[in-house]
């Protein structure tokens, strides 16, 4: 049997997607000397009615910081609009449980009323038909439910009793209006033979989108020794292949529901696009901004917040650290170091994902992540 290529490897039939490739890494450059603002996070608490093992926010019962009040945030929105195009600009509410928050629909009706189309992102605990319904009421017509995998797989990590709201989750926002139902897979060794199930089961409860994802060392895992949760380079190669046969197949068969794979570094020519959907890369500090729960401004909420925070909002107008802020973004010659230095692929890839390459720097590469026995 002849020697698996690596996933840098190049045939004369991958020019073509090359091409594109480079395309849009040029115009992830630019968008580096000249920021866009289209993709903002809130992370609205760190509070959470679950203690996932996975937890990538460390998030408990209560919050160790002063998070923003009703006013702070719908002040720090009202500036926002302001000064940006809102109907530009998509929030994805995040945590913690997002749920938590008793002032959530004023918000999201807040941002609905200004032109931001937001989204939730929830263990789905939460989310019952009444919420579902003031979710539809404010606005919001995307909610994204985490399922990371069939009962016993998913409650592992999640915690007992938590599989079947989830599922039932993603019914009731179908069934209340919203547009958009997706569900999240943190892939890991445990569940990588049911993902095939994991995807009949959220399509039959509702989802039409299903975006699966790998698990990274931070938060309740940083410095964690868990060979379960890290996917070796053959489980890498297979949840890719899985991903890009069922885009395939459903590309073929004419079909609207989408899989997708979402992480933020360079796969290599042949796994770009058909993984996932072009411009799949990291957009932190060009296009991506965050406002962390304590009104700290970021990019990406993954992020190390001590390597985050850019500014305040309680000191500072959110334009203003957009505008002035973020060097240590949208500085790409700190990137070319390390592994980066002499690769090839760096004016492709621009460094890989930014929270992969800070949480864990020696394991950030996707093409390095592929290669192995």
């Amino acid at each position: 049997m002849p020697p698996r290529d690596s996933a840098g490897a190049l045939r004369l039939r991958d020019f073509p997607r090359l091409v594109q490739l480079r395309r849009e890494a040029k115009e992830r450059a630019r968008l580096y000397r000249e920021p866009d603002l289209t993709y903002l996070f809130w992370e609205s608490t760190l509070r959470c009615n679950l203690r996932c093992r996975h937890c990538g926010s460390s998030c408990e019962a209560k919050s160790p910081l002063r998070e923003l009040d009703t006013k702070e945030i719908l002040g720090v929105l009202d500036t926002i609009a302001e000064d940006f195009d809102a109907s530009r600009i998509f929030v994805s509410i995040t945590g913690g449980e997002p749920l938590v928050r008793k002032d959530l629909f004023e918000v999201v009706a807040h941002m609905s009323k200004l032109g931001l189309a937001s989204c939730i992102v929830t263990n789905g605990v939460l989310l019952d038909e009444r919420n579902a319904a003031r979710l539809v009421e404010a606005g919001m017509r995307t909610v994204s439910i985490s399922v990371d995998g069939l009962a016993q797989t998913h409650e592992a990590v999640r915690g007992k009793g938590t599989f079947r709201p989830a599922i039932a989750a993603l019914g009731r926002a179908r069934a209340a209006g919203i547009t958009t139902v997706e569900a999240i897979t943190c892939a890991r060794p445990a569940n990588l033979a049911e993902l095939a199930d994991v995807e009949r089961v959220v399509r039959e409860a509702g989802a039409d989108l299903w975006r699966v994802i790998t698990i990274d060392r931070m938060g309740r895992l940083a410095g964690a020794d868990a060979p379960d949760m890290w996917l070796t380079p053959p489980e890498v190669r297979r949840l890719l292949d899985f991903v890009e046969a069922r885009r395939s197949s459903l590309a073929r068969e004419g079909r609207q529901e989408q899989v997708r794979f979402s992480c933020g570094g360079f796969l290599g020519v042949r796994r770009e696009h058909a993984v996932r959907p072009e411009a799949g890369q990291c957009y932190a500090g060009s296009a991506v901004a965050s406002i962390l729960c304590d009104g700290q401004v970021g990019a990406c909420p993954s992020l190390p917040r001590a390597w985050a925070a850019q500014g305040s909002v309680r000191e500072q107008r959110f334009s203003a650290i957009w505008r002035d802020r973020f060097e240590r973004y949208r500085d790409l010659s700190w990137r070319r170091s390390g592994p980066c230095e002499s690769c090839s692929w760096f004016d492709t890839c621009l460094g890989g994902g930014l929270h992969e390459r800070l949480v864990q720097p020696d394991e950030f590469c996707w093409l390095e992540r592929q290669d192995g026995a």
